[in-house]
């Protein structure tokens, strides 16, 4: 059996990166996943690539985070289709590279719908359906980056931050109905979003990535694979006694610097 066998999830940014090795992941150990993301096409080619043998327990929908009706509609078709809902991995998320004092007011405002009302439109109505069925995890892809300072970050940080925050927030007021709330705190992760900052860096790509690599002690870039399979310990029974944690997945990053 699966470490997740028998649980129902629901996965937001499920189409690529992050979400997308999480997906794939949980059906692996025997969730039903519904994977949602603004890209539809994405999301059901994610189902269509976890395999027959999984197909009857997958299915994609379109949810904007930003749209409460999508979030909450994306909850009861999980429950409409498999009973309950054990699982929420609110990782829908978007960057906005800069300087604090080049950032438009509108891109700070888009980030922080998306990263931060997006997680509490989320978590809200996962909380909800996961009371009535006696609990659950509600997990958070947020990053160091909500942990320290990081230039070039300026919006996406406290979004994160504010993100951790809720999640410390959910472990309080969840624990009495045995919901479980944690974040997933990745450093620099080879996904989409990352090739997006590199890329649109002043320095040469591979000096962008090498300079980036240097503030990690294990010497690479993270794995969406990576954060996937601390996802599935977290969302798993094994972490029955985990809650309100901000969960480094971070090559060391946050231990501190070599010298050498």
């Amino acid at each position: 059996m699966g470490r997740l066998e028998g649980k129902v999830a629901v996965i937001t940014g499920a189409g690529s990166g992050l979400g997308r090795a999480m997906a794939t992941r949980f059906a692996a150990e025997g969730a039903a996943v519904l994977a949602a993301g603004l890209n539809e096409d994405a999301a059901r080619a994610v189902v269509e690539g976890l395999g027959k043998e999984a197909a009857p327990v997958a299915a994609s929908r379109r949810v904007d985070v930003t749209d409460e009706a999508d979030c909450e509609t994306a909850v009861a078709e999980a429950v409409a289709r498999w009973g309950r809902l054990d699982v929420t991995v609110a990782n829908a998320g978007i960057g906005a590279p800069g300087f604090i004092s080049d950032l438009h007011k509108a891109d700070w405002e888009r980030l922080l719908a998306v990263n931060l009302t997006g997680v509490f439109l989320c978590a809200k109505h996962a909380f909800r359906a996961m009371r009535r069925s006696g609990g659950g995890a509600i997990l958070v892809t947020a990053s160091v980056a909500g942990l320290e300072g990081t230039p070039m970050l300026g919006a996406y940080g406290p979004s994160k931050a504010g993100a951790i925050q809720l999640v410390q927030t959910l472990a309080l007021e969840g624990a009495r109905f045995n919901i479980r709330a944690n974040a997933l705190c990745p450093v620099w992760t080879q996904t989409p979003m990352v090739d997006a900052v590199v890329s649109g860096a002043r320095l040469a790509q591979e000096q962008m990535r090498s300079r980036l690599v240097a503030g990690i002690p294990l010497g690479r870039f993270g794995a969406p694979e990576d954060v996937a399979a601390a996802a599935v310990y977290l969302a798993s029974d094994e972490a029955a006694f985990i809650s309100g944690v901000a969960f480094p997945i971070d090559g060391g990053h946050l231990a501190g610097h070599l010298t050498s």
